[in-house]
């Protein structure tokens, strides 16, 4: 089995961190193609480096798409007359579909699993959201199965639900960063050291997802435990709660969901 990246931006570098970490594939079958950062991935992860899109269609069983929605198109255009029905397609983008894929391909037969990764993967703690058309045979399901499992939490989900998981997960680590720096930047305000600010709240972040995924607790139930009563953390609380705390995150995260569904409905159009 050859795997080959086209494009290897943070997310796609997230996720051959991941399979090189999982050891299910070999350091010598894997393939990447990235006109800025090839030379630079090649050397940093001792892989092969190839010359262009069609380079790698041609060398590697399983292609991931790691690339910039935009100039998803432009490529498959590109590839499309070596993607036969051995190839597997490994797409990673928001807004595009399984059948967008399958239509600028113009192969019916060609097998699609999408993906929706994670940041996080970079530190293998990432989550990996995916679907298969129906063109994938049950043992590639199985090899892509355990190949997700090994890299993060991996769910397998209908792809009408993927804005959704953008939301959820896709474009949250960003949500976090900025909920890390905030906490950070008042603790500095108050006379901590920015290094270990950072230290104490990023642990602190880490440790209640650990938390609350292990307890099996509803996470109002958690936060319960934390607030004293007539003590310091339910008067921050309570000011959250009347800066609309909750509603902003439920926002910014809607908003994310909205934008993908648009992105998907003008490439249904197109």
């Amino acid at each position: 089995m050859k795997l080959g990246f086209i494009g290897c931006g943070n997310m796609g570098e997230a996720f051959l961190k991941g399979i090189i970490n999982s050891e299910m594939v070999e350091l010598n079958n894997i393939y990447v193609y990235d006109k800025i950062k090839g030379k630079e991935i090649s050397e940093k992860y001792n892989i092969n480096i190839l010359e262009n899109e069609v380079a790698v269609v041609d060398e590697c069983n399983i292609i991931f798409l790691a690339i910039k929605p935009n100039v998803y198109f432009d490529v498959i255009d590109k590839i499309k007359d070596n993607v036969n029905s051995s190839k597997i397609i490994v797409a990673m983008a928001p807004g595009i579909t399984m059948e967008n894929i399958l239509d600028e391909i113009d192969n019916r037969n060609s097998k699609i699993v999408r993906t929706m990764p994670n940041l996080p993967l970079m530190v293998q703690e990432g989550c990996i959201a995916y679907a298969f058309n129906e063109n994938i045979e049950e043992e590639e399901k199985k090899f892509f199965k355990e190949l997700f499992e090994k890299i993060g939490v991996a769910i397998e989900t209908k792809e009408e639900l993927f804005d959704a998981v953008i939301g959820a997960s896709g474009s949250s680590p960003a949500f976090m960063f900025m909920f890390i720096e905030a906490l950070a930047d008042a603790a500095v305000y108050e006379g901590l050291p920015r290094s270990d600010a950072y230290k104490l709240v990023g642990q602190t972040l880490v440790g209640c997802g650990k938390l609350f995924l292990e307890s099996g607790k509803h996470p109002g139930e958690l936060k319960d435990n934390v607030c004293s009563p007539g003590g310091t953390t339910i008067v921050g609380v309570r000011y959250l709660e009347e800066a609309g705390f909750r509603g902003a995150v439920i926002k910014a995260v809607t908003e994310t969901i909205k934008k993908s569904k648009e992105m998907s409905l003008k490439n249904n159009n197109n």
